[in-house]
């Protein structure tokens, strides 16, 4: 079977997204693009937080419009991995990855790289309570799933939509790379694929470097 050279990275807040789509696009040679930066460059230029972002988008469909245009876009592009919350659902044909983690670390993972990144805090993600990021955490990810539902009739946390699902709670930044490169080769000559979980158990756990 014929298999399309893209990868999708969707997954939770403070999955790792980003620095996974990094590695594994270094790993295969491949192109990365990611919509969050889209969302980011667009924000900063506006002079408007994330939040606000989020609220007008909810009540401007164009503006999710915007971002997704550009994403379905790359459908006919090879050799490319794409981080994006909903780059599954644009680019069905894609090897699509979800990033799961507990949400206790995922609150922790947020706001190390909110008050650390330079870039997420010119982009109004910075904050300075663990409550304030749980708070933000909680609103962006209901309305998300709301604006994606009512616009598309698709819930991007929903599990069944992916081909590998890698809790990252445990693992490393290196690791998580490694085993979406593994699996993507695997997939790229199998004839059938059955969704593959990668969890590191209990009692073992890889150097966090998020």
């Amino acid at each position: 079977m014929q298999r399309k050279h893209i990868i999708t990275i969707s997954g939770k807040a403070g999955s790792g997204k980003s620095s996974t789509a990094d590695r594994v696009a270094e790993l295969l040679g491949y192109t990365r693009y990611s919509s969050g930066e889209l969302v980011r460059k667009f924000i900063r230029k506006k002079k408007i937080t994330l939040q606000d972002y989020n609220t007008m988008a909810a009540a401007d469909p164009e503006l999710d419009d915007q971002i997704d245009g550009d994403l379905r876009k790359l459908r006919q592009h090879n050799d490319i991995i794409i981080d994006s919350r909903l780059g599954f659902y644009w680019i069905p044909e894609s090897f699509k990855v979800y990033l799961w983690l507990d949400t206790e670390v995922a609150i922790a993972r947020i706001y190390k790289d909110a008050n650390l990144n330079a870039g997420r805090s010119g982009a109004g993600e910075g904050t300075t309570t663990m409550s304030d990021v749980f708070d933000q955490v909680e609103e962006r990810s209901q309305n998300e799933r709301a604006r994606f539902k009512k616009l598309y009739n698709v819930d991007p946390f929903d599990t069944s939509n992916f081909d590998l699902i890698v809790d990252t709670s445990r693992h490393s930044p290196q690791t998580v790379a490694l085993t979406v490169y593994d699996n993507y080769k695997k997939w790229l000559v199998a004839d059938n694929w059955k969704q593959v979980i990668s969890r590191v158990p209990l009692g073992y756990s890889f150097k966090n470097e998020y």
